[in-house]
């Protein structure tokens, strides 16, 4: 099993590697650092606040899913929470890592193990969901866009089906049947299949709660819009000209790619992405490298924020407020 890990491990650096070196042998990185460096810093400033406000919006929607179980939880508590699982995130090779402290702080609350896993699977599939219906909205409203990416109205709509058919499984595929299995297997299986078909219960229990998370999905879209509003401002701190209208297309898609489980934290996908999708409106590699660069510092900030919050804070139970 380790080695697997470390296979995977070296072929993510690999990949990482090679798609930084090949996406920037042919640009001038100096041209590229002044560009960051002319940086409107008031700007800066402003896009970086919008981070704390998708903190909170974050924490409420997991708050309200949490609810939706029966449980509660103070949002204070869950926006420290999701900012260590930001920290863990950005400093491990893996954004599994995040979401286990997510799930791991939601069992402290008080839940079931399967109910805090399955809170951070909802949780995580809305705004998954949010971002490809922004970018199918975007692609609907501005022809233009589409004309950049033959054919991508057909990958999009695929993708949203094949979410759609996954919780149409989650949803009518019996628990019992799983934890059938689980009875009559033994060892690692049985308790991974009992485990899962634990899960599988607590996820079907949102079917009681369709309000609950119909509120969650809005406040997704809420989430992914203030998203797109903070690369908004960072192409005009870094005085990138890209139609307000083609960023609701491309950063969710460039968003959705990142989260690719084939590179280190997005490094290399990241400037790959972001070099071609900007591309098609005009915007030179150095700016759009410079762009990703700076996205990517951010980042970083937010991970050494929720590295302190982690430091100074304290194990014991949360009570709801």
């Amino acid at each position: 099993m380790r080695q697997k890990k470390a296979l995977l491990l070296c072929l993510k650096i690999f990949f990482s590697t090679g798609l930084i070196l090949w996406i920037t042998h042919n640009v001038p990185l100096e041209q590229v650092w002044l560009v960051i460096a002319d940086a409107h810093v008031a700007l800066l400033f402003f896009a970086f606040s919008l981070f704390f406000v998708g903190y909170f919006i974050t924490a409420f929607r997991w708050r309200m899913l949490i609810r939706a179980q029966g449980g509660d939880a103070p949002v204070l508590y869950l926006v420290r929470s999701f900012m260590v699982a930001i920290f863990f995130n950005n400093f491990l090779p893996s954004t599994v890592g995040g979401d286990a402290v997510r799930m791991y702080d939601s069992w402290r609350l008080g839940n079931t193990k399967s109910g805090a896993v399955s809170v951070v699977l909802v949780d995580r599939f809305l705004g998954v969901l949010a971002l490809l219906l922004i970018a199918l909205l975007a692609l609907l409203m501005d022809p233009h866009i589409s004309t950049q990416f033959p054919g991508i109205e057909i990958w999009v709509g695929i993708t949203i089906f094949s979410a759609g058919l996954l919780v149409w499984i989650v949803l009518n595929t019996p628990p019992g049947k799983i934890e059938t299995f689980a009875i009559k297997s033994s060892g690692a299986i049985h308790k991974l299949a009992g485990f899962l078909g634990k899960v599988l219960n607590t996820l079907q229990s949102y079917k009681n709660s369709p309000g609950a998370v119909v509120r969650a999905l809005l406040l997704s879209f809420l989430l992914q819009l203030n998203v797109v509003i903070h690369f908004i401002f960072l192409t005009k701190a870094l005085d990138i000209n890209v139609p307000i209208e083609a960023m609701f297309f491309v950063i969710p898609v460039a968003i959705f790619i990142m989260m690719l489980p084939v590179s280190i934290n997005g490094i290399g996908l990241r400037e790959t992405v972001f070099v071609f999708l900007f591309s098609l409106f005009g915007v030179p590699d150095v700016e759009a490298l410079a762009l990703a660069w700076l996205a990517y510092s951010f980042s970083l900030a937010q991970g050494i924020l929720g590295g302190m919050v982690f430091a100074i804070r304290r194990e014991h139970s949360a009570r709801p407020a």
